[in-house]
């Protein structure tokens, strides 16, 4: 930015636009260059260091996975690096679970001939329907 732009602080963020309610603010860098570049010069070793430590951490949880001597299961819970599954994978194994499993038995009762238990035929005949006030009169 130039010597000029302004800087407006529109309620939690910065804009080089005036906002309504919004208000400048002084936004000087006044530090030298060699200043920035020993900043920068200490992230980057931060972040060096930052990765080297997780590093050191996953080693040793690696380490005392293999001590423990996980059971099959566990060891496919949590193996270096596994990812939960997506929505769109464990769909995929519902699916493969439904289609190599049992069929269940079928909980429907179906009347066939040969066992004696057949539905009744129709007759073609109606039954009347009792006329309302009938039953009490007499």
């Amino acid at each position: 930015m130039g010597a000029s732009a302004q800087t407006w602080r529109c309620g939690n963020t910065y804009s080089d636009q005036p906002c309504e309610g919004g208000r400048t603010v002084k936004v000087d860098d006044r530090r030298s260059d060699a200043d920035r570049k020993a900043s920068e010069d200490a992230t980057r070793r931060n972040e060096h260091s930052a990765g080297r430590l997780a590093r050191g951490r996953e080693s040793q949880e690696r380490e005392a996975l293999s001590r423990r001597n996980p059971t099959t299961f566990d060891a496919g819970r949590f193996a270096t690096h596994a990812q939960p599954l997506t929505p769109a994978e464990q769909a995929a194994q519902a699916r493969q679970r439904k289609h190599t499993a049992e069929p269940r038995p079928t909980s429907a009762r179906f009347n066939s001939p040969s066992t004696g238990d057949e539905a009744p035929k129709d007759t073609g005949k109606k039954k009347k329907k009792k006329k309302p006030g009938s039953e009490g009169a007499g």
